[in-house]
């Protein structure tokens, strides 16, 4: 009878023989390693309505660097957004500037001029914008700080290390308001509409292709009909230097998305929606009929922050399939 030699218990291979090739212990140059996290754009919209509107926008270009953070108007005063901020994992002193849209007393509020010119925070805002600046109390402290930092329309400007903006002029009241279109170093992009009349096809091309489309959906056309306000407050805001109804929110979306391609925006964060004359159910109603876009919503509120929304660039690859899912 032959004897079998011995088995041998071996950490990888059970019952190889002698002399056969067993596994060795992997190396650590061997094992794989963690993939680093993907550069990523953070968007977490702090308060938005008529009480307030204030956007915290932040870039984290690659791993171990700084992130860029911005502020998108300053409509809520400086203790709310810090608290507001905090909960968000940062700070005032993280922030490398505030982008306005306009000085309406919801979307940049006086508080903010000694905290600013304490802090070295830049202020950046349209050229055309500048003599309503200078009627905000306390403006000399920018100004006499260097921290007014106009901009033109249709020329990009840096406003944050890792990111650029691009305004375009929106109709609304008086002098109207300033549209951006971020540019991430993280390769995505933002943009950024509200207190419109009514959104333009320049708009619409202006933002094309961005990764995250923030845009006012103010009011319901039936209950602002219905309400109580005073009727010159209603016709304004109805008006096309007013602002964005539910219906045209969704047409100036569905426009974007027509122009994007690539499946963007891949999110849709809807502003300033007014406590009476609007609701979200009614724009939930309004948006689900649209079942492309629908799943893309995020809507927001006035007394608290949204979620974050963070995404990473898509690969080219991804992109072209997204594309052809949507053909």
């Amino acid at each position: 009878m032959i004897e079998e030699p011995p088995l041998q218990m071996d950490l990888f291979h059970v019952g190889a023989r002698p002399g056969a090739a067993t596994a060795t212990r992997p190396t650590a140059r061997d094992r794989p390693r963690p993939t680093p996290p993907a550069p990523t754009l953070g968007l977490c919209v702090l308060g938005s309505g008529s009480g307030g509107n204030v956007t915290l926008l932040t870039c984290t270009p690659a791993p171990g660097v700084r992130p860029s953070a911005i502020l998108i108007d300053a409509g809520l005063g400086p203790r709310t957004t810090a608290q507001r901020l905090h909960r968000a994992g940062l700070t005032l002193a993280e922030l490398s500037g505030v982008c306005v849209t306009h000085f309406d007393t919801d979307h940049f509020r006086s508080s903010w001029m000694k905290p600013m010119a304490e802090l070295g925070l830049p202020l950046f805002c349209h050229r055309w914008h500048l003599e309503d600046l200078r009627k905000v109390r306390n403006n000399q402290q920018l100004e006499t700080a260097g921290l007014v930092r106009p901009f033109k329309e249709h020329t990009a400007f840096r406003v944050a290390p890792h990111i650029t903006a691009d305004a375009i002029r929106l109709q609304h009241d008086r002098q109207g308001t300033s549209g951006f279109r971020f540019t991430l170093a993280c390769g995505t992009s933002v943009g950024f509409a509200t207190d419109l009349g009514h959104a333009t096809e320049a708009l619409c091309r202006h933002v094309a292709g961005v990764d995250v489309l923030c845009i006012e959906s103010n009011y319901d056309e039936g209950m602002t009909k219905r309400s109580s306000r005073p009727s010159f407050v209603n016709r304004r805001n109805l008006s096309d230097s007013g602002h964005l109804s539910n219906e045209q929110a969704l047409a100036a979306v569905r426009r974007v998305n027509e122009l994007s391609g690539a499946g963007n925006p891949r999110k849709v964060v809807l502003l300033h929606r007014s406590s009476d004359c609007n609701h979200p159910t009614k724009v939930r109603r309004c948006f689900g009929r649209d079942p492309a876009l629908r799943r893309r919503v995020v809507l927001t509120e006035q007394r608290r922050s949204s979620a974050w929304v963070r995404l990473r660039a898509l690969p080219a690859v991804r992109r072209g399939q997204q594309t052809l899912a949507g053909a």
